[in-house]
């Protein structure tokens, strides 16, 4: 639920701004809890979701965009 909130057109949603709702609506909630160490990890390990990983610049930073798959 937390994709729609802030997805774009496209239905992809920044991932940073997906995990700021998920603490805002369960702060207890914590990746860590389920084996990984950061959100996209266990975003990457779910089959629910497609990702885009969109370089910035040429700084080698890529920041992790998320769609249901369901949304295809």
């Amino acid at each position: 639920i937390a994709i729609d909130d802030v997805a774009d057109d496209s239905g992809y949603a920044f991932l940073a701004d997906v995990g700021n709702i998920i603490n805002k609506k369960h702060p207890d909630f914590d990746p860590r809890n389920y084996g990984y160490m950061k959100l996209s990890h266990l975003i990457k390990d779910l089959k629910d979701f497609m990702l885009d990983e969109r370089p910035i610049g040429k700084s080698g930073v890529k920041h992790v965009y998320i769609k249901n798959r369901s949304e295809e």
